[in-house]
C-alpha cells in the first residue's frame, strides 16, 4: 500500500504545481493587463481562483498524509500508550468521514455544476473546478488510511512504551 501511496502523492504534488504555474503567470497577466496598455486577458481572473481551488484542494490533501492538517497538539503532545492509539485512531475516522462527505458532496456538486460554463472561458465547463473537491476527499481517505495502518502497526511492534 505504501508505493500506491507514495505514487498517489506523487502525482498530486505534481498537479497542484501544474496549477501553482498557471495560478503565477495568470496573476502575472493580469497585474500586466493593468499596467500595459494594450493588453486585455479577461479570463486570468477565472483562470488565477480556479486554479488556486485546485492547488489548494491536493495541497491540502497530501498534508493529510504528514499529519500537517488542523489538529489540537496538546491533547497528543501530552499523552502516550494506548490512549495516544486511541486519539489518533478517532483523528484518523474524523478525516476519513470528513473525506467521505467531500466525496459525497463534491459529486453532487460537480454533477449539478457540470453543464454550466465559466463566464469568460465558455469552453470551459465549472465540473472540471468542483471535481477537485472529490478527488482531494479520496485522497484525504486514501492517506488517513494509510497514516492510521502506520500507527497501529507502530503501536503493535513497540508496544506500551509508544509515543514517548
Amino acid at each position: 500500500m505504501r508505493k500506491a501511496v507514495n505514487i498517489l502523492e506523487y502525482v498530486q504534488l505534481r498537479i497542484a504545481a501544474i496549477f501553482f504555474v498557471i495560478f503565477i503567470v495568470s496573476v502575472a497577466l493580469q497585474v500586466a493587463s493593468r499596467y500595459i496598455p494594450g493588453i486585455h486577458v479577461v479570463w486570468s481572473n477565472q483562470v488565477a481562483t480556479y486554479s488556486f481551488i485546485w492547488m489548494v484542494f491536493m495541497g491540502a490533501a497530501v498534508m493529510v498524509r504528514y499529519r500537517e492538517h488542523f489538529r489540537l497538539g496538546i491533547l497528543i503532545e501530552n499523552t502516550k500508550g494506548i490512549r495516544l492509539v486511541i486519539i489518533q485512531s478517532l483523528i484518523h475516522f474524523i478525516i476519513i468521514g470528513f473525506g467521505a462527505v467531500m466525496i459525497i458532496d463534491g459529486l453532487t456538486l460537480t454533477e449539478q455544476f457540470w453543464g454550466w460554463t465559466i463566464t469568460n472561458l465558455p469552453q470551459l465547463q465549472q465540473g472540471y473546478v468542483w471535481v477537485a473537491i472529490p478527488v482531494s476527499g479520496f485522497t484525504m481517505i486514501v492517506y488517513s488510511l494509510g497514516n492510521f495502518l502506520d500507527d497501529i502497526k507502530d503501536y503493535s511492534n513497540k508496544g506500551r512504551e509508544w509515543g514517548k
